[in-house]
C-alpha cells in the first residue's frame, strides 16, 4: 500500500524529480531524468507541460551532460551544512522541503526548531543567555517536583493504599482453613476396592489446612478502590497549573537574563592576574 501511494504521488507531480541536463551541440538545452546512457546514445525523460515523453540522444549531438541530484540527497547535503544555531537556515530549509514535496524531511526539522532556537538564543547572547534555565526561559516547579501534580493522601485508606482484608482481617498470616479438608490436611473418600472409606491428604492445601486468603492473596490487606492502591489521589499543582514548568524569575522567560545572578560569571582575560587582596593595617596597639 505504501509503495503504491508513493508512487502515485509521484504520477502527480508536475515536475521531474530529477534535475539532469543535456546541452546539445545546436544550443538546446534538454532537462529530464536520464533513463539510460551507453557509448552512442542517452535515453532520457523529458516533459512538455503535463506530458511526458523518452527521447534517444546521440552522443555526437551532446557537447556536455550535468546529472542533478535527487530531492533526497540535495536534503542530506543542505542538512549537512546546517548551523545548528542558525534558526533563518532551519526555517528555509523546511519551506525548501515543502516545495519539493518532501513532508517528511520539512516533519523532522520541524521538531528541531525548538532545540534550534535555544542554540541561536545562547549564540547571539553569549554572556547574558540564563543560566539557571539553560536559556529555555522556564524551570522545573519546585512545588511538584516538575510531575504537574501534588499527591493528596487518600481519605479512604489514609494514605496507605489498602485497607484490612475483611475476609482474613481476623486470621494468622493471611491464612483460611481449607474448604475441602476443613483444617486437617486430609479428608475421607470411599475407596472402591477396600470397601471403605480411607483418609486422603489433601491436593487443595498440600495437606497443611491452610491456604491463602483468595481475597488478598495472603497480604491481609486489600487495595482501596479509591486510590487503587497508590495512596494518593492525584491534583493539579497550583503553582504551574499542572504545565510541570513556571516561567524563570532570573529572565521573565526570555531565556536572556536580567540579573547578575543568571549571566555568565565575569573571567579576568588570559594573563591578567587578580588582583590580591591588601591585608589591614592596623595603625595602633589594640591593646593600648
Amino acid at each position: 500500500m505504501q509503495r503504491f501511494l508513493i508512487l502515485l504521488l509521484l504520477l502527480l507531480v508536475p515536475a521531474i524529480a530529477c534535475a539532469d541536463i543535456l546541452y546539445l551541440k545546436d544550443g538546446r538545452k534538454l532537462e529530464g531524468e536520464i533513463l539510460s546512457q551507453t557509448a552512442t546514445e542517452v535515453k532520457i525523460k523529458v516533459q512538455f507541460g503535463r506530458s511526458r515523453a523518452e527521447m534517444t540522444i546521440a552522443r555526437k549531438d551532446i557537447e556536455k551532460i550535468e546529472l542533478g541530484a535527487l530531492p533526497d540527497e540535495e536534503f542530506r547535503k543542505r542538512l549537512e551544512t546546517l548551523d545548528p544555531a542558525d534558526l533563518a537556515a532551519h526555517q528555509a530549509l523546511i519551506e525548501w522541503c515543502k516545495q519539493k514535496k518532501l513532508l517528511d524531511q520539512a516533519k523532522l526539522i520541524q521538531l528541531r526548531l525548538p532545540a534550534v532556537e535555544i542554540a541561536a538564543r545562547k549564540k547571539l547572547n553569549p554572556e547574558t543567555w540564563c543560566r539557571p534555565c539553560e536559556a529555555l526561559g522556564k524551570t522545573s516547579c519546585s512545588a511538584c517536583e516538575g510531575k504537574g501534580a501534588l499527591e493528596k493522601p487518600c481519605q479512604r485508606c489514609g494514605g496507605g493504599g489498602g485497607l484490612s482484608c475483611r475476609t482474613c482481617v481476623l486470621k494468622e498470616d493471611g491464612l483460611l482453613d481449607c474448604r475441602r479438608c476443613g483444617g486437617a490436611g486430609t479428608y475421607e473418600r470411599f475407596d472402591p476396592n477396600k470397601g471403605r472409606k480411607v483418609k486422603t491428604r489433601c491436593g487443595d492445601c498440600s495437606g497443611k489446612g491452610k491456604i491463602k486468603c483468595p481475597t488478598c492473596n495472603g497480604k491481609r490487606k486489600a487495595p482501596c478502590k479509591d486510590c487503587k492502591g497508590k495512596g494518593g489521589v492525584p491534583i493539579p499543582c497550583e503553582e504551574c497549573l499542572g504545565k510541570k514548568n513556571v516561567t524563570c524569575k532570573h529572565c521573565e522567560g526570555s531565556g536572556i537574563s536580567t540579573d547578575a545572578e543568571g549571566k555568565k560569571p565575569k573571567v579576568p582575560p588570559e594573563g591578567e592576574k587578580p588582583k590580591p587582596r591588601k591585608k589591614p593595617v592596623i595603625e595602633g596597639d589594640p591593646f593600648g
